[in-house]
């Protein structure tokens, strides 16, 4: 089990976590609170169920000067479906503007499609943080000239032996739900795949619908796997025999449902990483808020203080 340290520039406190497992966490206040111009977010999806490719993209960025620090805080977007689920998001969302102003931050790197919608509402309601930019993390990844090579994308579909002796391998996207305002994540998913093995879904960018994820969290799960599914029989339908996502969500959501089609995030094919999904918990076991987030420690899910 390896453990996983966090300087978390918003809380001004060093968290660590274990992986696999994420059962031992420990919070403590950083000797000096960390100063960043430029935020890496990767969101609690990412965070639980690939702690190690969010090193990795945290030093890939780091290295290349595109971020110079980190906050693990959850986007608050999960705690509407709490009892109280909005004032306990208000009150979130208040305490991370009241955090955020009074530093160096101008950018945030958002790994997760519903952390950029989120993260940008939260932050035009203030004046003193509206000016903050979110971008996505693959639109960030286009810019600084990453491309997935056609042949490995091919080769690392093939370990999932559903389609381990398939002759051609052709992805189709999978769009997510918050993106379609924006289209950001879809374009950016469609530039970083090689064009040579994509097909367009017929729902696809402002036509796609849910993951599952959404029924899944109000306690809906055979509607949610249902939806998941019918991404599986919409990429038969177009000839691919995989899926490709920008959402971890999207991602672990539709490989829970028993769909017949296979399903990658986009950033397992850049690194050549398999997540290993079959050590995702039902529910995330780290959604850090501050400690004081009012209502948030009440809730169903394991909530994790941060003392700021």
């Amino acid at each position: 089990m390896d453990e996983y340290v966090f300087e978390d520039v918003l809380a001004g406190s060093t968290v660590s976590c274990s992986y696999p497992g994420l059962e031992a966490v420990r919070t403590v206040r950083a000797d000096e609170k960390p100063e960043a111009t430029s935020l890496f977010f990767p969101g609690c999806s990412f965070l639980n169920y690939a702690m190690p490719l969010v090193q990795s993209t945290y030093d890939l960025l780091r290295d290349a000067g595109q971020v110079d620090g980190i906050s693990v805080l959850c986007c608050g977007k999960i705690l509407e479906y709490e009892g109280d689920g909005g004032a306990a998001r208000s009150a979130f969302e208040r305490q991370f503007r009241e955090h955020i102003a009074p530093t160096s931050v101008k950018r945030i790197v958002a790994a997760c499609p519903n952390c950029v919608a989120a993260l940008r509402k939260l932050l035009a309601k203030d004046e003193d943080t509206a000016h903050i930019e979110v971008v996505p993390l693959p639109k960030l990844l286009v810019e600084m000239g990453y491309k997935i090579d056609a042949e490995s994308a091919a080769a690392f579909a093939r370990t999932d032996p559903r389609i381990a002796d398939e002759e051609r391998i052709v992805f189709c996207p999978k769009d997510s739900c918050p993106d379609r305002p924006t289209g950001e994540f879809a374009d950016a998913l469609r530039a970083i795949m090689p064009d040579e093995i994509m097909v367009e879904p017929k729902f696809a960018r402002k036509r796609s619908y849910c993951c599952g994820s959404r029924p899944r969290a109000a306690g809906h799960y055979e509607l949610g796997d249902k939806m998941a599914r019918r991404h599986g029989d919409h990429a038969r339908e177009v000839g691919a025999n995989a899926l490709v996502t920008a959402c971890v969500s999207c991602t672990y959501s539709i490989l829970g449902s028993g769909c017949t089609v296979p399903v990658f995030h986009y950033l397992e094919l850049l690194f050549n990483w398999n997540i290993p999904w079959q050590l995702a918990e039902s529910y995330l076991k780290l959604r850090f808020m501050f400690d004081d987030t009012e209502g948030a420690r009440e809730g169903t899910r394991n909530y994790k203080g941060i003392e700021a």
